[in-house]
C-alpha cells in the first residue's frame, strides 16, 4: 500500500478500449462489458482501485473535451446519465464518484505533429520495399491480438488488466512502435516519421498530467490505453518528480 512520502504518487493502468472505437492497429472485440457478469467483475476492480484513494483521476479524452466529460461525470453522479461500455466510464467514473470526487480530468492530445506519416504510409512503405519487416509488424501484430482475443474470452477484467500490465507485455507493447521505426531506406524514413509523432503526442499526455498534479500529497490515477504506459511510465520515473505505485499491490 502507499507509505508515507514528499511526492505525488501516480498510478498508471493500462486498459484496452472496451467500446469497440476501433482506434488501434489491432482492436481486440471486447464482449459485452455491460454484461452482468462483466459488470461484477469491473465492480470488483474499481474497489481495488480505490484503495488507492486517488485524489484526482485522469482518462484518455483530449483536453479540449475536458468540460464536456466532467459535465457527463456530474450527470452520471445526479442519475441522469448512463454509462457506456468505455473504461473510462467504467473505471475512471465509478472510480471517481466512489470517492466524491467533484469531476475527471482529460489529459490526452491527438494531432497531427510535424512530419509524422500517415501509419498507412509505413505499412505500404514496408510491404513495397521492405517484405519481411512488414511480415513483423503485420503478421505479428496479427498473432498477438489472436492470442490476446483467446486469453481475453476466460480472463476476467481484473485478470486482463493484470495481464496487460505486466513488464512483459508493456515490453511487447513499447516494441512493437521501435519495429515500426525501422521503416525506410536510405535518407527516408516514413517509420520514424511516425514514432516521432507518438513519442511527441506521449510528451503532450505527460505534461497533461504533471498539470493537474498541484500537491506532494495528491495519488492521480491514469486510466489509458496500454500502449501509452511505458513512455508515461519513463518520463515519470524519469523525472524523479514522482512516485510510481506498483498496479499489482491493488489488483493482485
Amino acid at each position: 500500500m502507499i507509505a508515507e512520502q514528499s511526492l505525488p504518487a501516480v498510478l498508471l493502468l493500462g486498459t484496452g478500449h472496451w467500446a469497440h472505437p476501433g482506434r488501434d492497429v489491432f482492436n481486440i472485440r471486447y464482449d459485452d462489458m455491460l454484461s452482468s457478469q462483466r459488470q461484477r467483475e469491473i465492480a470488483e476492480c474499481v474497489e481495488r482501485l480505490v484503495r488507492f484513494q486517488p485524489t484526482k483521476v485522469a482518462v484518455e479524452v483530449s483536453t479540449d473535451l475536458d468540460e464536456h466529460v466532467t459535465q457527463e461525470y456530474r450527470r452520471y453522479r445526479e442519475g441522469s446519465f448512463a454509462l457506456t461500455a468505455s473504461e473510462v466510464h467504467q473505471l475512471g467514473f465509478q472510480v471517481a464518484a466512489a470517492l466524491g470526487h467533484e469531476r475527471v480530468y482529460a489529459i490526452d492530445w491527438n494531432e497531427a505533429i510535424g512530419y509524422a506519416h500517415d501509419m498507412g504510409v509505413v505499412f505500404a512503405f514496408a510491404q513495397a520495399h521492405q517484405p519481411e519487416l512488414y511480415e513483423e509488424l503485420m503478421g505479428g501484430g496479427q498473432r498477438a491480438l489472436d492470442v490476446a482475443q483467446a486469453a481475453m474470452e476466460r480472463r476476467s477484467v481484473r485478470e486482463m488488466l493484470l495481464d496487460g500490465n505486466t513488464a512483459e507485455a508493456l515490453a511487447r507493447n513499447h516494441r512493437y512502435y521501435l519495429v515500426m521505426a525501422r521503416v525506410g531506406e536510405g535518407r527516408n524514413y516514413p517509420g520514424i516519421g511516425w514514432v516521432q509523432g507518438w513519442y511527441a503526442r506521449n510528451l503532450r499526455i505527460y505534461v497533461n498530467l504533471t498539470r493537474i498534479i498541484t500537491s506532494p500529497r495528491d495519488h492521480i490515477l491514469v486510466i489509458y490505453g496500454a500502449g501509452h504506459i511505458p513512455l508515461l511510465m519513463q518520463f515519470l520515473r524519469d523525472s524523479g518528480d514522482y512516485v510510481l505505485e506498483a498496479l499489482e499491490s491493488y489488483l493482485r
